[in-house]
């Protein structure tokens, strides 16, 4: 039985090299949670969705999840990273509830049930974590998008018994990787009154409009969205370390283009 599960590791590991080598130069992965049980969200499906069809016209291959538990979100981060290796360009776009404790930031999967901070570490996705896994991989850049600091009962009157403190904490980006967040580190942003998230209307307009802009210009371009529409209620946060300019599609000649 031993040599069976062996052999049946080697093949998994196998089949992950082989799909690393043939990964599409640009590559995404899109989950969307909202059907928690005692804060139902109500835009992250849709936002998910919109984000995947502002994607795919730039050439990325897209793979998109709604409503993950744990195991199957943690699955899902696992395969992308390790089948998108020699990516040019890998992409992870969260809409959901998240929450910081003790400096690091955690992505709620559906189901999860957080009564102690033993929980959090159990029944959470890292997010520091996520990106340090990605920052390892010497091939390509990183993008990862979080609009996952959303407006969460747990926190409100005497509720918050312990550690953990809404929004997210604040993420340095490692080399080759740009981290945005829906709104500063601390701070909550609401899901939105219409079928999208405000962050995520801002973000697949600029998709469509400019994705020629070096990401630095382009994250930009999305917080002067979100901050007019709010009147500076939301205020989305970056960090970036890229070791060369990137933006979501070059031009025909393959180069990013500036802003007049």
């Amino acid at each position: 039985m031993k040599s069976l599960s062996c052999l049946a590791a080697c093949a998994l590991a196998l089949a992950a090299v082989a799909a690393s080598a043939q990964a599409p130069a640009r590559v995404a992965l899109l989950i969307g949670n909202a059907a928690y049980a005692d804060a139902p969200l109500r835009n992250p499906l849709n936002d998910v969705r919109e984000v995947a069809a502002s994607l795919k016209p730039l050439g990325y291959a897209v793979t998109t999840h709604e409503n993950l538990k744990l195991a199957e979100m943690r699955d899902a981060i696992r395969k992308f990273v390790l089948t998108t290796r020699s990516a040019d360009v890998r992409l992870i776009y969260f809409a959901g509830h998240g929450l910081q404790m003790r400096g690091r930031s955690y992505l709620l999967p559906v189901g999860a049930k957080l009564d102690n901070e033993s929980d959090v570490l159990e029944r959470t996705a890292d997010a520091t974590e996520l990106v340090e896994q990605l920052s390892a991989i010497e091939n390509g850049a990183n993008v990862v998008i979080i609009d996952a600091c959303r407006v969460h009962p747990m926190f409100s009157g005497t509720r918050k018994m312990w550690a953990a403190k809404p929004g997210l904490s604040k993420v340095t980006a490692p080399s080759g990787t740009v981290v945005a967040f829906s709104t500063r580190p601390g701070q909550v942003a609401r899901d939105g009154d219409g079928s999208i998230s405000v962050y995520t209307r801002h973000l697949t307009r600029a998709l469509r409009q400019a994705p020629e802009l070096p990401v630095e210009a382009f994250f930009k371009r999305v917080r002067a969205g979100v901050i007019a529409e709010t009147q500076h209620k939301q205020v989305p946060w970056e960090s970036s370390d890229l070791n060369g300019e990137l933006c979501f599609r070059p031009d025909a000649n393959g180069q990013c283009v500036r802003e007049p």
